[in-house]
């Protein structure tokens, strides 16, 4: 494991900042035999610096700002657990400031918290940027980067870095698995009308359409990915003699599966199902939910280093994960 600015100042018993201006040829104000003393356990512990890390932790308070949106699922465990892990690995604080769910006032007034701390860093979690938002980022020049999150089509995401899944082939492997086993007219349940929900449905239309099948508006339901009541979502999809859903989110999937117990319905042998995201949710219910899955603690882990390092944007890689909630249906069918 590489050493980090932490381990020096653990032997040297100094602050992270210290070491970071030591190292970075700022610390005018330092004793000499302070910053031989940092340099020579820098030496010995073979730590080679990184610049643009060595940069922010010398200009600023150490900290990174972590901005969630209140999401309706709980898929951003594991990225918070990964950021405050990789942050406290690289010698940074981290707290988490609230923007509500898409809520612009309370964005902004996050955003606004975190340059009034003179932060490292700002990770913006499953958060949409608004025009306000995205001005003020750029003008504050502070490093910042979108996780879960992006959209190349939208102007006011233009020039910032991103470290996420990518929507669209999550859409389209849910569709390609279910057709793969026989199914043809396939629901998508519980997306929003967001970036992500648009690129979600893109990716869904599109296997269908490889496949010769006509993907019918009227098979979507929006939803906010939440738990949620979902009998009337279910219903109504039921009434389009579907043969399999897509949810939107494991809490979609939980949620849709309890109704369709109520109802009487044998998952997977009357309706199948495949879920985005994977979480332990997938794993304790009967049946357990085949899934779309994401890696959200690695997620974390890469935003992290990428908002440290200025490394471009990246997409992590997702899986099918096969359980227990679809039913092979046989070669699949071409007839809608």
């Amino acid at each position: 494991m590489k050493p980090t600015i932490k381990d020096i100042a653990q032997r040297a018993h100094v602050s992270t900042a210290t070491v970071s201006r030591v190292l970075s040829k700022k610390a005018k104000s330092y004793r000499p035999e302070t910053a031989a003393k940092i340099e020579a356990i820098a030496k010995e512990l073979g730590y080679k610096k990184n610049l643009a890390a060595a940069e922010l932790a010398a200009n600023s308070s150490m900290l990174i700002a972590v901005i969630l949106n209140n999401t309706q699922t709980n898929f951003s465990n594991d990225i918070i657990a990964a950021i405050q892990a990789e942050t406290d690995k690289a010698g940074y604080q981290m707290f988490i400031l609230y923007a509500g769910n898409h809520d612009a006032r309370l964005l902004n007034q996050a955003i606004s918290v975190a340059l009034e701390r003179h932060v490292a860093g700002i990770l913006l979690v499953a958060t949409s940027l608004d025009e306000q938002a995205a001005r003020t980022l750029r003008e504050s020049n502070t490093p910042c980067r979108l996780v879960s999150v992006y959209d190349e089509d939208d102007p006011r995401y233009t020039g910032f870095k991103f470290t996420s899944s990518n929507n669209e082939e999550i859409g389209y492997s849910a569709a390609n698995y279910l057709i793969e086993r026989g199914h043809s007219r396939i629901g998508l349940a519980g997306i929003d009308r967001s970036s992500t929900g648009k690129q979600r449905l893109h990716g869904y239309q599109r296997a269908l359409t490889e496949h010769g099948l006509i993907p019918h508006m009227e098979w979507v339901e929006y939803g906010d990915y939440s738990f949620g009541p979902q009998q009337n979502m279910l219903k109504t999809l039921m009434n389009k003699d579907l043969d399999a859903i897509i949810t939107a989110s494991d809490m979609v999937a939980v949620g849709m599966i309890r109704e369709a117990h109520l109802l009487g319905l044998d998952i997977p042998k009357d309706l199948s199902f495949i879920s985005i995201d994977g979480t332990f949710l997938c794993d304790i219910t009967i049946p357990t939910i085949t899934s779309v899955t994401q890696d959200f603690y690695q997620m974390g882990l890469i935003a992290v280093r990428s908002l440290l390092n200025d490394d471009d944007s990246q997409f992590i890689p997702v899986h099918i994960t096969p359980r227990n909630s679809v039913r092979f249906l046989g070669e699949k069918s071409l007839e809608y």
